[in-house]
């Protein structure tokens, strides 16, 4: 006699029998990796700066103009900008893919759906990571020149990017709760459940224990997020372990649910490399070339405070301030082509005036008395 290969139970299929379409620009290898790998280099960082080395316990102690305080303050300035690396990229990409994920509505399955909620959770996580660094970096850098200021400075181009990825990412996790809600194994249609196989206990309840997976994952990450904007500097270390822990969870569930899902898919392969996959292996590769450039020049001025002496940080710009965002960068580069625009416009206009007057005074030889 013939055995189903998905047993039902009471009329019901074991596992879901329609998972969904294929999304190369969503599950693709390069998506995937290119997130989780940038994820890894911000946790490394941040790890070898505050547990590896005396980076984390740096401090600008020597008074200002001396070479003392210049050698300290440059240095803090290139381990900020190397912890940073990649950090601005992967911001703007998470947005992007929340925003794709969200414009798909009701359209997007819940396996993919739930992909991208593992995902983009990397984003935070690398992101609370390097700025919980970050942040005490540029204060203890800051500290000598403004004692009196308020800091960290709550609207800089940084922190306004972290709060628009968090209020997406809120966003994304309550779309992915009202949608675990439709949760059914035998609609009709595709895209209602996804094989669970190793996400939960065996006998669990779904969808009840994937929402609360996606709860507790979320609020978790969420105020790691913000304790590394506004948490003191005495926490930074408890808020590093804890974004740390959540690496491994994402990851592991991301690579599960696709390894148990993807051969039920239908339509085209989801290996296919795309538009998507490429720009997000390019953009790990940016990173990854960034990191190389900001540790090349760290070698570099060290090296030089070794051949000339301590006086030689005072020759280099001593200002810590923070580098423009790619959006900030993006954007002013938009004002100036716009006012550049405009100045070409006018100048066209005032010729075409010169150019008709001109012509007015060829035709009405009279008028040049």
């Amino acid at each position: 006699m013939e055995t189903s290969e998905l047993p039902e139970v009471h009329g019901e299929p074991a596992q879901c029998e329609k998972v969904g379409e294929a999304m190369p620009d969503i599950a693709g290898y390069g998506v995937l990796i290119g997130f989780s790998v940038q994820a890894l280099i911000s946790l490394v960082l941040s790890i070898w700066a505050f547990f590896l080395t005396k980076f984390g316990r740096l401090e600008v102690q020597g008074e200002e103009g001396t070479p003392q305080h210049a050698n300290e303050k440059k240095r803090l300035g290139f381990v900020s900008e190397i912890l940073m690396v990649g950090n601005d990229l992967q911001m703007i990409t998470g947005v992007a893919l929340i925003g794709t994920a969200l414009a798909h509505g009701k359209e997007i399955d819940l396996y993919h759906l739930h992909l991208v909620f593992d995902t983009v959770s990397f984003v935070g996580v690398s992101n609370a990571a390097a700025l919980v660094c970050w942040t005490v970096m540029r204060a203890k850098s800051l500290k000598s020149r403004s004692r009196h200021k308020l800091f960290p400075a709550y609207w800089t181009g940084r922190f306004r990017i972290s709060y628009a990825f968090a209020i997406l990412f809120l966003g994304l996790t309550i779309f992915l709760e009202i949608r675990l809600d439709e949760w059914s194994l035998t609609a009709e249609e595709a895209g209602y459940c996804y094989i669970t196989t190793g996400l939960a206990a065996v006998g669990a309840n779904h969808p009840a224990a994937d929402k609360a997976y996606v709860a507790i994952t979320a609020i978790w990450l969420l105020l790691v997020m913000f304790g590394s904007l506004f948490a003191s500097v005495k926490f930074r270390k408890p808020l590093l372990v804890l974004s740390a822990l959540q690496f491994p969870v994402h990851l592991y569930m991301m690579i599960k649910i696709r390894m148990e899902n993807y051969p039920y898919l239908e339509g085209e392969n989801e290996n296919r490399w795309d538009f998507g996959q490429t720009t997000a292996t390019i953009l790990l590769a940016v990173t990854i070339v960034q990191l190389v450039h900001q540790g090349l020049e760290f070698i570099k001025f060290e090296n030089a405070l070794k051949k000339y002496g301590p006086s030689y940080a005072l020759a280099q710009k001593e200002d810590f301030s923070e580098s423009p965002t790619l959006v900030e960068e993006g954007l002013r580069q938009l004002r100036e082509a716009k006012q550049n625009a405009s100045s070409v416009c006018l100048e066209r206009s005032r010729e075409t005036s010169r150019q008709e007057e001109s012509h007015e005074l060829m035709e009405n030889p009279e008028h040049r008395a």
